[in-house]
């Protein structure tokens, strides 16, 4: 914040307005510098930049987008900084909605809402629209629009202030941001976002243009484990980020996070996740251990909702990005596949260098004198020696050759990876395999009466159930004594 918007007249708010820059970004020019909107984010110290996060990535970098496979919906409340000795009281708020938006485009898109508001005093809003696509070769690339607000409280000490008088107590103007993101293969993704690179004025009294961000990352995905590296500059600020997500029992998660900046800020953040069929529920909490002296830290509870059957195996990130990887990666490989036809045909429609040929010419016999005398017959010419190719040529077919070969190997590769691919696919994808039903218990036509047996225990040996014993002596009604008396080795037809 430039110097003007300092002209507080009282000390009190004079240090209540330094307590809003010093917390929401340590640099006086520097309000609305990103910080991590969700909780799974916040937990791993915003190292968030190379991490398909769903409906967080519009926030983080609205490139990762291209990633999601469903409509999911994120809602975000963070009470920051609590414990501070002058009770400030530093909310924040934060709404995203993310879905694919195939039917109409190719690619994602995502409606957003970020505040961050200290009651009673000052309070900054964005509401962003962003969008991704996939642009060349599995590389992804995302825009964000934003619409920023910064706002500051009348009461009785602003009302007399000549800046505010003068410039109103609001100032909104339109910001961007835009990034890529690539996953070359399936265990890495890299990630690249510039923001506010349009540099909007914030400023009420004098010009206070936000600096351009920019934030490179890069993650490890392995079985269970997520690592992310971030490192983020803006303006003569900078700060580096490393975070951890270790998820388990299939619907579980931890996460921890470091982050380290100029002006002495470290802070520490720790956190977890659940996950239960269609929604998820997140928690991080963030604590400075230099740089912001006297709070006990910051609490951010994140509850999620992604529409429609999710993958089996959600709450593993390795596994719920793995079939959206296969298909993503099949596609590259159709595509060098096809790239790699076109070369082979237009090396083999290329003319080959064949050497040339002496063509033999006719031979006239000799005309005859005038004079009759005795005729010889006339020898044939003999052809000329055929021509042999040039040294150059001969190179030049040597070096096609070569070149067919190479590219017929290449693409002999490329299909037996193509068709691992589809195979694994198709596996994933391919529904379970049902039980077969079992033939149901043949029941015997005929028993055989032991010695101890009565109609009541055979009905309930053969039936499972007593009362049927007047259907085995219906059917036995002649060999079958008064009252139903049976005597052993006697052999009755069961009903």
């Amino acid at each position: 914040m430039k110097q003007p918007k300092a002209k507080i007249i009282t000390v009190a708010k004079g240090l209540l307005f330094a307590f809003v820059i010093a917390a929401l970004s340590m640099k006086a020019d520097a309000a609305f510098l990103s910080d991590p909107c969700g909780a799974r984010a916040a937990a791993m110290s915003g190292a968030f930049t190379a991490v398909a996060g769903g409906a967080e990535s519009a926030c983080a970098n609205p490139a990762a987008l291209v990633e999601l496979s469903a409509p999911e919906l994120t809602a975000v409340y963070g009470r920051l900084y609590s414990g501070l000795s002058d009770d400030s009281n530093i909310g924040q708020g934060y709404f995203g909605l993310a879905m694919p938006v195939q039917p109409y485009l190719h690619g994602s898109a995502a409606f957003s809402w970020d505040n961050t508001r200290l009651t009673d005093a000052y309070s900054e809003s964005s509401y962003s629209l962003s969008y991704a696509t996939t642009v060349y070769h599995g590389i992804g690339a995302g825009l964000s629009l934003k619409y920023l607000r910064r706002a500051y409280t009348s009461d009785a000490y602003t009302a007399v202030d000549p800046l505010f008088l003068n410039n109103g107590y609001s100032k909104s103007a339109l910001g961007a941001d835009m990034g890529l993101f690539y996953r070359p293969r399936q265990n890495y993704a890299l990630g690249l976002a510039l923001k506010n690179f349009n540099k909007p004025d914030m400023g009420l009294g004098s010009p206070d243009r936000l600096p351009v961000e920019v934030h490179a990352g890069v993650s490890y995905l392995v079985r269970s484990s997520l690592l992310d590296l971030d490192a983020a500059f803006a303006g003569s600020d900078y700060n580096f980020a490393a975070g951890a997500e270790y998820s388990f029992q299939r619907n579980y998660a931890l996460r921890l996070g470091f982050s380290s900046g100029n002006d002495s800020r470290r802070s520490v953040t720790l956190g977890l996740g659940a996950h239960f069929g269609m929604a998820s529920f997140d928690y991080a909490f963030s604590l400075p251990i230099s740089g912001i002296a006297g709070t006990i830290g910051s609490h951010r509870l994140a509850f999620s909702f992604r529409f429609g059957a999710p993958p089996a195996a959600a709450a593993v990130p390795e596994e719920t990005d793995e079939l959206k990887l296969v298909q993503d990666k099949a596609a590259r490989q159709e595509t060098q596949i096809r790239e790699l036809q076109r070369r082979i045909d237009e090396l083999a429609s290329r003319p080959v260098p064949q050497p040339v040929q002496a063509t033999p010419q006719p031979v006239q016999a000799p005309v005859p004198a005038p004079v009759p005398q005795p005729v010889q017959a006339a020898q044939p010419a003999q052809a000329p020696a055929a021509a042999q190719p040039s040294a150059a040529e001969m190179q030049a077919q040597a070096e096609m050759a070569r070149q067919l070969e190479e590219l017929r190997r290449e693409l002999e590769k490329s299909r037996a990876e193509m068709e691992a691919l589809k195979a694994k696919e198709s596996r994933r994808t391919a529904p379970a395999a049902r039980p077969r039903p079992q033939p149901a218990p043949v029941r015997p036509t005929r028993y055989v009466v032991k010695e101890g047996d009565t109609l009541e225990s055979i009905a309930v040996s053969v039936y499972g159930d007593a009362d049927r014993w007047p259907d085995i002596y219906r059917a036995n009604a002649g060999s079958v004594g008064r009252g139903g008396e049976v005597k052993p080795g006697q052999v009755l037809t069961l009903p």
